[in-house]
Formats: structure tokens, C-alpha cells, sequence
């Protein structure tokens, strides 16, 4: 007996599944953490269906509520995510923008990622110029507040974890120096913010500039920072070549991430 479903019907859905996932989508892509209230209004679910939907939601580890109600992520979702970007190879991809980077530059390129509270070299691809930068290695972690990298992730972290790395940056300081220190990276990374990327102007390296951008994945969350690093005289000679390549990555890497960036 033929079908009576034409080919642009819509397929048999399950509506609590679809409602969910819904549901799901709807935290994920907010730019605060909603409230269940605001998910059945802008749903237009019924609270009580809201309430049933979030607490299997919990239960399943993928989302989470805090003291004052607010919804977010839970660890289910980066559980998923995980197997997706394994199943993608977007390691190997992330490594193709690298080297492209090197390419149309010809200096040194990086990726780091935020590992726990650390941004750590990932991925490194030297320059092919007689003078170039030297002394990288993969696995390194230096000061993040020194470093391009450590810095276009600062500037995009949530604030808990960013005040434990830029107060572990700061140990180091003489205790009298460290609350003006910490306003003028406030100041700095607020920039990074408004303009999409980082520069470190010799901080790291004396004759040595990096510049690097951020990369987002699911939920607007920093994964981490691609870049390159070059001697000071050819940086400000290339300087917004330079950042143009550098930028374009990071926006290439984030869509291979299915994130999305965030201007705060």
C-alpha cells in the first residue's frame, strides 16, 4: 500500500523528545543562563511540563542548575561533544589551519587549548624565515598573562576560573604590586574583548611578538587560541596581515568546533 506521506512531510516525532531537545537548544544558545520560567515562556510550555523536562534533563547530566535557579550545560553535553569532534578528526583540521597560517606568514604558528587552568601548547609549526622564532616546544605552559594565547583565552574565560589563573600568574609579584597589576590586565583583557584578539608586544620574549584569537566551541565556551609569534621589527612591519590571518583561522576553527564566538 503506497505511502500516504507525500516527500516533504514531516516525519513522525516523538513530542517529549522533541520538546527536550528543545528545551536543550533553548539554554544552550542563550546568551545568559535562563531561569525554567523563561525556557516555558519562550517555549510556550506549560511549567509544569518545563519542571518534568528539566529534572530528566539533570538527572542525565545534561544540564545543570546553580543556588539561584539558573540553568546551564551539564558535563553530558561535552560528553557528546567530545564523540562528535573525535568522530570529526577536527585535531587533524585544527592542525591543517596551523600550518596555513605558517603558510601565508611564513612565522612560527601555534595552537594552544585551555587544559583544566592551563593554556598549553598544542600544536606548533616553525617559520620558515632565516631569522625566526625559536625555543617553542609542544606541552609548554608559561605564564598566561604574558603570552598572546594565555591572554585571547583569559579574555573570554568566566570569571571564576580566569581569577584563579591570573592570580596564580601574579604569586610571583611583590604583594603591594599585585591589585594594580591585576586592574591593568582587567584593562587589557577588556580590549582583547572588543577587538577579537591578543598581542603580546615583547611581554613574553624580549624582540618578540605574538599575536593569537581565540577559539570558541559548544555554547560559546573558550577551547583555546590559535596564532603566530615573530620577531618585533617584521610584526610591525605585517602587523594587520598578520592579524587578519590570524583572526580568519580562529573563526575557521571555531566553526569546525560548532561554537560560536562571544563579545562581552
Amino acid at each position: 500500500m503506497p505511502s500516504s506521506e507525500s516527500p516533504t512531510s514531516t516525519p513522525h516525532t516523538l513530542q517529549t523528545v522533541d520538546r527536550a531537545l528543545s528545551f536543550l537548544e533553548f539554554v544552550a544558545t542563550s546568551d545568559e543562563p535562563p531561569a525554567v520560567k523563561e525556557v516555558a515562556a519562550a517555549l510556550q510550555l506549560n511549567l509544569t511540563t518545563s519542571y518534568h523536562l528539566l529534572r530528566t534533563l539533570v538527572a542525565r547530566g545534561y544540564l545543570e542548575r546553580d543556588d539561584a535557579g539558573r540553568l546551564r550545560l551539564g558535563g553530558g553535553v561535552g560528553t557528546l561533544s567530545h564523540a562528535y569532534l573525535s568522530a570529526l578528526d577536527v585535531r587533524h583540521d585544527l592542525t591543517v589551519l596551523v600550518r596555513q597560517i605558517n603558510d601565508a606568514t611564513n612565522e612560527t604558528a601555534f595552537l594552544s587549548t585551555l587544559d583544566g587552568r592551563s593554556v598549553i601548547l598544542k600544536e606548533l609549526v616553525e617559520g620558515t624565515q632565516p631569522l625566526r622564532v625559536g625555543g617553542l616546544t609542544v606541552g609548554y605552559a608559561g605564564p598566561e598573562l604574558r603570552r598572546a594565547s594565555g591572554r585571547a583565552v583569559l579574555a573570554f574565560l568566566d570569571d571564576g576560573p580566569r581569577d584563579d589563573i591570573v592570580s596564580r600568574n601574579l604569586r610571583s609579584m611583590p604583594a603591594r604590586e599585585r591589585e594594580s597589576a591585576r586592574r591593568t590586565m582587567e584593562e587589557e583583557l577588556r580590549r582583547i574583548r572588543d577587538r577579537g584578539f591578543a598581542v603580546d608586544d615583547e611581554t613574553s620574549e624580549a624582540g618578540v611578538t605574538g599575536i593569537a584569537a581565540p577559539i570558541f566551541e559548544h555554547a560559546a565556551s573558550v577551547y583555546g587560541a590559535i596564532g603566530l609569534v615573530a620577531p618585533t621589527s617584521r610584526v610591525a612591519t605585517s602587523h594587520d596581515h598578520y592579524v587578519d590571518v590570524v583572526v580568519d583561522a580562529a573563526q575557521r576553527a571555531t566553526q569546525l568546533l560548532g561554537g560560536a564566538a562571544t563579545l562581552r
